[in-house]
């Protein structure tokens, strides 16, 4: 535990390992830090936003100055299960996964007239696994064998912001956060016991990594006009680092995260309909410590959705929604740029609302997407489930 599997043996994995057999989340990234994992709550994922521009209450690891509107102690906390397949030359699997992107918590300050966020939200996740069988030469001797990599873990990111309202229609957040998470690695080679006996064992060898570094994220909130709500923010990383947990010598990994400018809106077409954008845009191409190739050479991402008041009383309400988003992902399989795209359709159970503001909620998203990078494509199901309650 704590030793790299050596470069040439995993690279001599991964490029043969589809022959035989492989499961994943996701297969993009896997030469890098892995699939981004969205901090959005399932009102977000619903309308295709990418975590920022959206009114009301909420506490959004991606927006610092959503909190502002949080004017009772709140809780939110959302799941997301995915379904998925891939294909890629002709070989296909499929895989499923549960993770939990988001858990956020907003206390709020009346005297200072702002709100106290933390949050713990999800930022990059490798899960995945591959084998396949050839035959080696041992002592002259060809003997068949099975190799199989394993991967599993990924990076998040803990949070501690302060969200400042400055009057009724404008406000400024800030947030500090720190890189955690863990990454182990699997690597096994089973020798054909008839051809080299019993008393021969199998090569195993396993990493298990930690991760590290800082990030901090600014914004504002702004609603210039009771049909308009706006919101920026901006978020730099110091690099990423992955260290053995187990010390060995072992000198660690290094990766420069770019700076990350995002942005939405959201306008009241009628009392119950309202339309949102949002946009976000990164370049990785600038970011440092990655393998040649590994970097894709999209940048911006963008979404957009509907909302419609279904069902509207004194006390609750059932707001429908849809939305499309195209998210430009920072790693490709191998040299071609990553894009996932995705159709969502949701719903909203506000089971107390008083003027506008949420008490207890329930949101539920569905989407269907797809992912590609030549030679690969990966289609997927996946379901967000959020629940928030404030407290007076």
């Amino acid at each position: 535990m704590g030793h790299r599997i050596p470069p040439l043996v995993l690279l001599a994995t991964l490029l043969a390992v589809f022959p035989s057999g492989a499961g994943a989340q996701s297969f993009l990234g896997y030469r890098a830090l892995g699939l981004p994992v969205g901090a959005v709550e399932a009102r977000a994922v619903a309308l295709g936003n990418l975590g920022i521009g959206l009114p009301g209450v909420q506490i959004n690891a991606s927006d610092p100055a959503s909190a502002a509107g949080v004017l009772f102690p709140t809780v939110s906390v959302s799941m997301q299960p995915t379904w998925g397949d891939f294909n890629l030359d002709g070989q296909t699997g499929t895989a499923r996964t549960t993770r939990f992107p988001m858990l956020g918590i907003g206390y709020p300050v009346l005297s200072a007239d702002g709100t106290i966020t933390v949050s713990l939200s999800g930022h990059m996740e490798q899960r995945w696994a591959g084998e396949r069988d050839r035959i080696v030469n041992l002592g002259g001797i060809d003997v068949p064998v099975n190799d199989r990599f394993e991967t599993n873990g990924g990076s998040s990111v803990a949070r501690v912001g302060w969200a400042q309202r400055l009057g009724d229609r404008f406000a400024l957040g800030a947030s500090l956060g720190t890189y955690i998470g863990r990454l182990d690695e699997d690597f096994e080679r089973t020798l054909d016991s008839l051809v080299v006996g019993n008393d021969v064992r199998s090569y195993e060898e396993n990493s298990s990594w930690r991760y590290g570094g800082y990030t901090f994220s600014a914004g504002f909130m702004a609603d210039p006009h009771d049909l308009i709500h706006l919101a920026g923010a901006v978020e730099w990383s110091g690099d990423l680092t992955q260290k053995p947990r187990v010390a060995t010598g072992e000198p660690g990994l290094s990766y420069s995260i770019p700076l990350r400018l995002s942005g939405g809106a959201t306008g009241r077409l009628s009392q119950r309909l309202h339309i949102n954008t949002s946009f976000v845009y990164q370049d990785w191409s600038v970011a440092q410590g990655f393998e040649d190739g590994v970097v894709s050479d999209e940048k911006l991402s963008y979404g957009a959705g509907l909302e419609m008041q279904l069902i509207r009383r004194e006390t609750r309400s059932f707001p429908l929604r849809l939305g499309y988003r195209r998210s430009a992902l920072p790693f490709g399989y191998r040299d071609q740029g990553a894009i996932e795209t995705s159709w969502s359709l949701g719903l909203g159970v506000n089971l107390v609302e008083v003027e506008g503001v949420r008490f207890g909620w329930m949101d539920f998203a569905a989407e269907r997407g797809t992912r590609m990078s030549a030679p690969l494509s990966e289609n997927f199901w996946r379901a967000t489930i959020s629940l928030g309650i404030s407290s007076s």
